[in-house]
């Protein structure tokens, strides 16, 4: 078996390369447009929901395993400011907010692929000063590892040329148990004590103790359990941020387990906070898998970043890289099966 091989795909006007990471335990493809994760298998089952084809994938509007970036989340319109200077927030799928990074986001970047191995893929994409709107010239790497233990490592390294908002995740969603078409026997449980409240324009009002509300996970529960209470609110499940309790990277921040397959996922992460979204929309693209045309409520993220937004809040993470500095940030998933007693 080849460890990693190297495709180019044309896609209309697009050279897209594919690059496939393989061992004993995992194989995980990667597409250099929106530097994204396709497919993600653990001792031969899928890890993640993804679109039928590239193409699919390429026009998808729900951004199936890319790069989010320059910021992930929502900034809000009309402007943010860094250092007293003023930027404009063009709105993007909201009249009240730019949605991961606006129409011409990273995850519709074809990144070049600059280096390859049986282990690591590294895509970097160089984004121009004021592009939708961000001061200075970007230059990001995103690194993905494959371990030997099935984990999947992915890295954000960045630099700029003036200041800069800077919140760069992964939007792959997982579902752990494909042999059904939504997640509400999955397990989840997330280190963290308070999340964000948004209005119904996921505008965020202020952090609040998890503490008797349904964004309770402190203790592993089943989603059917927490998306119930969800559903006669605007959102029709989770698309929240949670805040980490504790910043130590070595200690899974996140774990998700489902009993009927015996799967799990465990994310570690250098991040202080996670958006855990429930696929609460219709995915507008054909899905690989059991899944009907909407697939409501089939997968999970957990999009480890900086708290979306926080530039509009002094008492949350600004996310502004300076220049000069280095932005250097990592998500690491790491699958497991959990032994039958």
């Amino acid at each position: 078996m080849k460890k990693h091989t190297v495709e180019n795909i044309k896609i209309g006007d697009v050279d897209v390369i594919k690059v496939t990471l393989a061992n004993h335990i995992s194989k995980v493809v990667l597409l250099s447009y929106g530097a994204g994760v396709y497919q993600y298998q653990y001792h031969q089952s899928e890890l993640i929901i993804m679109p039928k084809t590239i193409k699919d994938y390429m026009n998808d509007m729900v951004y199936y395993g890319k790069t989010i970036g320059r910021t992930s989340g929502r900034l809000v319109v009309p402007s943010y400011e860094i250092d007293q200077k003023s930027y404009e927030v063009k709105p993007y799928r909201s009249a009240y907010t730019s949605l991961h990074g606006g129409k011409q986001g990273f995850s519709t970047r074809n990144f070049d692929l600059v280096y390859h191995d049986d282990q690591k893929v590294i895509f970097r994409y160089i984004s121009k000063d004021l592009e939708e709107g961000y001061p200075g010239k970007l230059t990001l790497d995103v690194i993905y590892e494959l371990g030997i233990d099935g984990s999947l490592k992915i890295t954000y390294e960045a630099t700029t040329t003036k200041d800069t908002l800077c919140n760069i995740t992964n939007h792959v969603y997982f579902n752990l148990n494909q042999q059904i078409s939504d997640i509400y026997d999955t397990e989840i449980q997330l280190k963290a004590s308070s999340y964000l409240d948004i209005d119904q324009n996921y505008m965020i009002r202020k952090a609040k103790s998890v503490v008797q509300t349904p964004f309770d996970f402190r203790i592993s529960v089943p989603f059917k359990d927490r998306i119930e209470a969800m559903q006669k609110t605007t959102f029709e499940g989770f698309d929240h941020t949670w805040i980490f309790d504790e910043l130590n990277d070595k200690e899974a921040k996140a774990i998700a387990y489902d009993r009927t397959s015996n799967l799990g996922i465990k994310a570690y992460t250098s991040y202080p906070a996670v958006v855990l979204y429930t696929h609460n929309n219709p995915a507008g693209t054909p899905i690989v898998g059991p899944f009907d045309d909407e697939a409501i409520h089939s997968s999970f993220t957990l999009e480890c970043q900086f708290e979306p937004g926080g530039i509009h809040h002094k008492n949350l993470n600004q996310a502004i890289l300076r220049k000069g500095d280095t932005y250097h940030h990592f998500i690491k998933f790491q699958p497991f099966i959990k032994e039958q007693k």
